[in-house]
């Protein structure tokens, strides 16, 4: 502070050289938090389709075994009619019924585990664009601490204040880092 203090009286009114310096910072800074901001938007989009994705396939997944119970339903009543009724004149259609019955629940259990295993996946990756989302809101926060800080810097011609939106600066390209790191774990 009193290398600051020195460096205006010194100065004799004109601006430091490093004030030049605030400028440049201020619009890196700006560009990143402007990325930030967008690629923000767009994993927010990106969960929330995910999230719709798998409500689309728990919903897929819930008429799938809805259909296997039907179907597991009317096979017994079909078996009961059978046991029932052995001598029956409809014993062949019956028997026939039931087998159709009973051959398609495989299929029906197979995409009804099928549609729940998506929409686990689904929201697996939405929570991972969230989690990348919330670093890439910390790295814009910080890019703009250092814009602020490089605005006051200039405005009360202080070199220290500069030097710590600078580091704020730094921190925001730090997280932006981590984030872009986490991204690339998005893909298996």
């Amino acid at each position: 502070m009193v290398a600051d203090i020195a460096e205006r009286d010194a100065g004799g009114g004109d601006a430091p050289s490093w004030l030049k310096q605030v400028a440049m910072l201020t619009g890196v800074l700006a560009a990143i938090s402007g990325y930030l901001t967008v690629r923000s938007a767009t994993l927010t989009n990106d969960a929330i389709y995910m999230s719709n994705q798998a409500i689309l396939a728990q919903t897929q997944s819930s008429d799938a075994w809805a259909e296997y119970q039907a179907d597991s339903i009317k096979a017994r009543v079909v078996e009961t009619a059978i046991l029932a009724t052995p001598n029956s004149p409809n014993l062949d259609a019956l028997t026939k019924e039931g087998k159709e019955l009973r051959d398609r629940q495989p299929a029906l259990r197979k995409t009804a585990t099928g549609k729940a295993a998506a929409r686990d996946e689904y929201l697996k990756d939405g929570g991972k664009r969230l989690a990348e989302r919330d670093q890439l809101v910390y790295a814009g926060f910080s890019a703009q601490v250092g814009i602020a800080l490089a605005s006051v810097a200039a405005l009360a011609r202080s070199r220290s204040v500069f030097y710590a939106g600078i580091g704020a600066g730094v921190v925001g390209v730090g997280l932006m880092i981590y984030a872009f790191s986490l991204h690339l774990q998005l893909a298996p």
